[in-house]
């Protein structure tokens, strides 16, 4: 698909999209368009462009050129006379900015509620939280309006939003994304993270980012490069069915209904296996794969490791 038509598929799908408090910014149809044209342009004169006609929106705590950042408190607000490295990076590879999304003010919360711009509902059911701080970024990339989004995380901003929605999350060592041109939550944590539903085309932004800028002094090159491809089977771990139980426990109730769910899933059983413990014994636990691997592009884990432990 050339960058031409995946800007006019996200004027189409955004202005129909119902989820309009996921955006505090959209960059307008024309300079969009231009935008487009010129990545078509440049590869068609044989440039090397990895992220070509990639659709990237970006929380509203990191700047980018033309657009306000007012990290989700309008009092705040000012206009963006470049962009952060980390966009700049995005945009030298053929990415296409899209748009500035909703966020937790100031980057303080976890639930993607506590922003006057909206609370931000989930993609997929309008009744539950989206998670925050980087609740639009997730959203609109769960919804397909976007391929990659921008957010940020000191202490789960990216992580929660992505685990809630099923996206790959990518927080990116501390350094390897210059942090310039971010609003500080705090500065000493604050990380650029990315927010895809394909783990390659995550990876390739975080690796276009990466590198070392003269605005931040803890940024630097990356020592290895790897591969962040899932794996095509998924384990789950639930307590034996030997075990004694009660009933009326949170944790028998969860088991019980844990098994239910991993069969209508498509798990298998693999039986029970002893770990040792720490200071002697065993922890007994019972392990479940699941019989195929995860279609499209490599979907996040959605509670993919989870331990129940019993000492005999």
């Amino acid at each position: 698909m050339s960058a031409a038509d995946a800007v006019e598929r996200f004027l189409t799908a955004v202005a129909t999209t119902d989820r309009p408090e996921a955006w505090i910014h959209l960059v307008g149809a024309d300079s969009l368009v231009s935008a487009a044209q010129r990545v078509d342009a440049a590869l068609a004169a044989g440039d090397d462009l990895p992220l070509a006609g990639v659709l990237v929106a970006v929380k509203d705590n990191i700047d980018v050129a033309g657009c306000p950042t007012t990290a989700g408190a309008p009092t705040y607000a000012y206009a963006a006379g470049v962009d952060a490295p980390a966009v700049a990076r995005l945009r030298e590879a053929g990415a296409i900015i899209v748009g500035k999304t909703n966020m937790d003010q100031f980057a303080t919360g976890l639930v993607g509620t506590r922003s006057p711009y909206g609370a931000v509902r989930h993609a997929a059911d309008a009744t539950r939280i989206s998670g925050g701080s980087s609740s639009g970024s997730a959203v609109v990339v769960a919804q397909g309006l976007v391929d990659l989004a921008l957010g940020t995380d000191t202490a789960g901003s990216g992580r929660v939003p992505a685990a809630l929605h099923g996206l790959w999350g990518l927080k990116p060592t501390r350094g390897l994304v210059p942090t310039t041109g971010v609003v500080p939550a705090c500065a000493s944590l604050d990380c650029v993270t990315v927010f895809g539903r394909d783990a390659d085309l995550a990876a390739r932004a975080v690796a276009v980012m990466s590198g070392p800028d003269a605005g931040d002094p803890v940024s630097r090159r990356a020592a290895v490069t790897e591969s962040l491809t899932p794996r095509a089977r998924r384990r789950l771990v639930v307590p034996p069915r030997g075990e004694p139980r009660r009933p009326g426990t949170r944790m028998g109730r969860g088991v019980r209904a844990q098994r239910r769910g991993g069969r209508s899933r498509g798990l298998r059983d693999r039986g029970a296996l002893d770990r040792p413990a720490a200071g002697g014994g065993t922890h007994a636990v019972r392990v479940v794969v699941r019989r195929r691997a995860l279609r499209g592009g490599g979907g996040a884990p959605r509670g993919a490791l989870r331990r129940h432990r019993r000492r005999p």
